[in-house]
């Protein structure tokens, strides 16, 4: 009897402990999730993408299978798929893909001359234009991929290292919808490279970090590095957010952790065998999270990475004093120190017959070579560009200039880093960013006034192209409470067509 009992009691506690269990377990997703790394099964040859600089010590061979294993753990349906054989047609049955290698070229980059001499770049195309699939982009794939389709998720500066800072912990990927994660912060010595920038005037010589990997390319010789894109007006249009920046060698506001439209950037190199497990529970959540992007394309498209921006200007005006210039010198003279090191030991190196890492024998041609020195009036007229002619090196009436006309400036969408005052729109009389410069222009037209002046900034200032004054009026009622002004989106009023 007293065995029948002892089976009784046996087989409840069983029953409740496996189906306490299941009830302990985090329910799937039903989301289905494509990633597409890279297969080292396959011959090398046969069509690789993958460039020098990918190479890593942390082996091609346990990203996809790490990834596919973090995946399933928390969506219903996950399938991998090697870069070299996907087509934009194998996404479309999938919720997210996640690209941890650029995929095979749809169009190759093209190089030519413009009509005035310049040089002419056209990037290789990865995606349509129109590609409205919501994307996790993993590293330099953003910049790879994004730059031809006009992503904001620009190749800053391939230089991200392990940890994030300035993190919106608020944030949907921090608080759902798949893992609740409490980021751990710790105190840290603020990058270097943030105090170049005036930016960083303001920024305490320590600030709080999230590590989001365990190693990274700093401490670790070989391993893959992370990409960062240009934060300057990055959400300056409804279709981008920014969520962290990270150590990295630029501005306190380089993006690390971001989206625009349908794409999210995970800066971060690392495979989930190299993520912290808080960081593993934030990446399965922006991947879930992006699901709601699915046909929400990029509203502002940045065509040219190389465009400035008013942030750029901010850093120009900065940028010239003396105090700026000590700074530069020094940073000059600390790099062609290092560089005379590195040549010596790298010379000593092949002296000794050993043998050279990819990334030395990559460094070694560009060693030995100092940077020149430029002398204050030469620094000066760096700075001032085309305006050196006329403030020679009068750096506070060059300062003066820029910001009593900041309101007026006009960046040039196609120009490398070039900006100008905008002397037609100092004659509205209204900031060319304030949506009362429309409406003035407008009222111009209804009023017969500078009728060419108000056309011609109007047509300057918003991607539309009418002629008379009603269609002008019509637009302008039907849209005013979507119109936002875009610099990165061309330098004009666009419409939130979110909205």
């Amino acid at each position: 009897m007293k065995t029948i009992i002892y089976r009784y009691v046996w087989f409840v506690v069983a029953f409740f402990a496996i189906t306490n269990i299941g009830w302990s377990q985090q329910p799937k997703s039903p989301l289905k999730i494509l990633f597409v790394g890279y297969d080292v099964s396959r011959p090398a040859n046969s069509g690789s993408v993958i460039k020098k600089r990918q190479e890593f010590s942390e082996k091609d061979s346990v990203r996809m299978p790490a990834f596919k294993a973090l995946l399933q753990k928390y969506f219903a349906e996950v399938k991998t798929i090697d870069c070299r054989d996907w087509k934009v047609s194998d996404s479309n049955p999938y919720d997210v893909t996640i690209f941890d290698y650029s995929t095979r070229q749809l169009e190759p980059a093209k190089f030519g001359k413009k009509p005035d001499g310049s040089d002419d770049y056209t990037a290789a195309r990865y995606l349509p234009d129109n590609y409205s699939k919501p994307v996790v982009f993993i590293a330099i794939t953003a910049g790879t991929m994004g730059e031809r389709i006009g992503l904001k998720l620009d190749w800053l500066c391939e230089c991200l290292d392990k940890d994030a800072h300035h993190v919106n912990a608020h944030h949907a990927i921090f608080t759902g919808p798949l893992e609740k994660v409490t980021p751990t912060f710790k105190m840290q010595n603020t990058p270097d490279g943030i105090y170049h920038y005036s930016t960083g005037d303001t920024v305490p010589k320590q600030i709080p970090m999230w590590e989001v990997q365990t190693a990274g390319y700093i401490n670790t010789p070989g391993f893959r590095v992370g990409l960062v894109s240009r934060g300057n007006r990055f959400t300056d249009s409804p279709d981008a957010e920014v969520i962290s920046s990270g150590v990295c060698q630029k501005d306190v506001g380089a993006v690390a952790l971001g989206r625009q439209g349908n794409f999210f950037l995970w800066g971060f190199s690392a495979s989930p065998l190299q993520m912290t497990d808080e960081a593993k529970k934030v990446f399965v959540n922006a991947v879930a999270y992006m699901k709601q992007f699915d046909g929400k394309t990029p509203i502002a498209r940045k065509w040219n990475e190389k465009m400035a921006t008013t942030d750029d200007v901010k850093e120009i005006i900065a940028s010239a004093t003396k105090e700026k210039y000590d700074e530069e010198v020094k940073t000059l003279n600390e790099f062609n120190e290092n560089n005379k090191k590195e040549k010596k030991r790298i010379d000593d190196k092949v002296a000794a017959g050993q043998q050279l890492t990819e990334t030395e024998k990559e460094m070694q041609p560009y060693l030995g070579t100092e940077e020149a020195i430029p002398s204050w009036d030469d620094y000066l007229k760096q700075v001032m560009g085309p305006l050196s002619s006329r403030f020679g090196t009068d750096a506070p009436a060059f300062q003066k200039y820029l910001k009593d006309n900041f309101a007026y400036l006009y960046c040039d969408p196609q120009g490398f880093f070039s900006y100008t005052v905008d002397e037609d729109a100092k004659k509205i009389g209204v900031p060319n960013h304030d949506k009362r410069f429309l409406t003035t222009c407008i009222n111009m037209l209804q009023q017969k006034k500078d009728q060419d002046l108000a056309m011609r900034m109007l047509k300057k200032y918003t991607a539309k192209d009418f002629n008379t004054v009603g269609e002008w009026r019509n637009w302008y009622a039907k849209n005013s409470s979507k119109l936002f002004f875009t610099e990165t989106g061309g330098y004009k009023f666009l419409v939130n067509t979110y909205n």
